[in-house]
């Protein structure tokens, strides 16, 4: 699939479901980052647009439509253009936490592994799947200035080797995106004045990133920040809408591919026959938090999960223009969330298949939802000692 990097020419508004109506003093809020859903809609739309002389046809769109659902999008992935590198969701396993005495840009970083230590506690765990907990006694607490996403050279690192240490938190990655609010008032057609108590705002994520120097943003290392794609859909570089009040933004095709899987994890797999699965975004499973289809998948590899680093459950719906009515509300697993699995049937060519057919592809249940892109992952190893 081509690598296409999304640069927006505004703050991009990804709205979060709440209703936003006529009422004066309304508010339109973003989620902190799209939904694979959105990028999928918009490369679509567009392949759909570029079909049809640049407009998607609003009638008699049956085959049309089914032509593009079927198209695969892997993403969104957040991209750092002044260091032309990706950005991860930060790991779940991975526990940053205060230093004593407290320390605003240095963090311990703590991994996080299945244990037995527990056995006779009481959970409402499924059976068989282990608590997760640190390997070392953690007494402080979670540093607030950890970051959201991850530049792709620690992300590598923690799929090698996930290790205790003490980080600077500015060189792991960065925070949420910044939030622009904008407040805008109804002009009436008539008087070109503005319309008593019709004020309204909105609010978009800014994709740029300025680090903060003495409590201050550091202007001279400010970096523009994009997203990135990847799908077989045949578009084009473009000016093109995306998310909510038509923001523009720009298209065009990523000549750098995405990182591939480390060897270093690919032989400690093999070997072991166990590591880890990394969600880069969100995914559905029809069972809840845990997967199922990637547990029996086609390669001839069959999975059991052993333990799961799992975030609170993030919420999806959205708006059927096919059916013209909103999409059924759900629940993913987040961004980040962390499987421990072992390989318990497939031999050393089967976990080859495997290995490349998972990295950086969606591990969802249903299929509609990989081609959508949800539950992309990460593959990394597993070979500590228990916690």
């Amino acid at each position: 699939m081509k690598t296409w990097r999304v640069v927006p020419h505004d703050p991009l508004i990804f709205r979060d479901g709440k209703p936003f109506t006529a009422t004066p003093g309304a508010r339109a809020t973003s989620v902190p980052f799209p939904f694979p859903s959105t990028l999928a809609g918009a490369v679509r739309t567009l392949s759909g647009a570029l079909e049809n002389g640049g407009i998607f046809p609003k009638k008699n769109n049956d085959a049309l439509v089914q032509k593009v659902l079927a198209y695969p999008v892997a993403g969104p992935f957040l991209f750092d253009t002044r260091r032309q590198q990706v950005l991860f969701p930060a790991p779940q396993d991975a526990l940053l936490v205060k230093l004593e005495p407290h320390d605003e840009t240095k963090a311990q970083q703590v991994p996080l592994h299945p244990t037995t230590r527990f056995s006779n506690v009481l959970t409402n765990m499924p059976d068989g799947l282990q608590l997760v907990a640190p390997v070392e006694t953690v007494k402080a607490k979670r540093h607030p200035n950890a970051p959201a996403f991850w530049y792709w050279e620690k992300i590598e690192a923690w799929l090698k080797h996930p290790t205790p240490a003490t980080v600077t938190l500015s060189a792991l990655g960065i925070h949420t995106l910044p939030t622009d609010y904008r407040t805008h008032v109804s002009i009436q057609h008539q008087s070109g004045t503005a319309e008593e108590g019709a004020l309204f705002q909105t609010a978009g994520l800014t994709f740029v990133h300025a680090p903060r120097k003495e409590k201050r943003p550091d202007l001279d290392e400010a970096a523009e920040l994009a997203l990135l794609l990847q799908t077989d859909a045949p578009i084009g570089a473009t000016m093109w809408t995306l998310g909510g009040e038509r923001r523009l933004a720009a298209w065009e095709e990523q000549n750098d591919t995405l990182p591939t899987c480390p060897e270093e994890v690919q032989t400690a797999i093999q070997q072991r026959r166990r590591g880890r699965l990394i969600l880069a975004t969100p995914a559905h499973f029809t069972g809840g938090f845990l997967p199922t289809w990637v547990c029996e998948h086609p390669s001839g590899v069959k999975l059991r999960i052993v333990g799961a680093a799992v975030g609170r459950p993030v919420h999806v719906s959205g708006w059927d223009y096919q059916k013209g009515k909103p999409k059924i509300t759900r629940r993913l697993a987040p961004a980040g969330s962390v499987y421990f699995f072992e390989i318990v049937e497939g031999d050393e060519a089967a976990i080859t298949q495997f290995i490349n057919a998972v990295w950086l592809r969606p591990i969802s249940d249903e299929e509609q939802d990989r081609r959508d892109g949800f539950g992309v992952a990460l593959l990394g190893t597993w070979n500590e000692k228990e916690a």
